[in-house]
């Protein structure tokens, strides 16, 4: 059966957050992550339902996408549409399933008529922003912290 990106389904709750465990065992320092994992799934199905993408292979879910509306962007005006979170399960990785989410994200905030898709990636992913270059994405900000 081939890769199917779908929206999500209540049952596939528990699923991707054992997925994002797996996942979240790489970045040490990511110490609250699950539980922000888990109110970011929460918030999406609440409010946005649409946004929140699940890759599907053969019936089981392999990877997630968080895509949501964000309002204007702070510096054109133009409407913005954030990709909150893009996740594979490690076994899946390298076979092109975060391309094909990051693609069904995408194509659902231009449909909903945003001109600018955004995604924050936090400094530890190292190599994983190469596949938002890819598509792509270009550097716009920084955002430092201190402490």
């Amino acid at each position: 059966m081939p890769l199917v990106v779908r929206r999500v389904k209540v049952t596939d709750l528990p699923v991707l957050e054992t997925l994002e465990r797996e996942t979240v065992k790489r970045f040490p320092s990511r110490t609250r992550w699950i539980d922000t994992f888990r109110t970011m799934l929460e918030t999406a199905l609440s409010e946005e339902p649409e946004g929140l993408l699940v890759a599907d292979y053969d019936g089981r879910a392999i990877g997630v996408a968080v895509a949501r509306l964000a309002g204007d962007h702070p510096l054109t005006g133009q409407k913005l549409g954030r990709v909150l979170m893009l996740s594979v399960a490690p076994g899946w990785r390298t076979q092109g399933i975060g391309e094909r989410l990051l693609k069904e994200a995408e194509a659902y905030l231009r449909s909903r008529g945003c001109k600018v898709v955004a995604f924050t990636l936090p400094s530890d992913e190292g190599a994983e922003g190469e596949l938002f270059k890819q598509a792509g994405f270009k550097v716009s900000a920084w955002e430092l912290e201190k402490g």
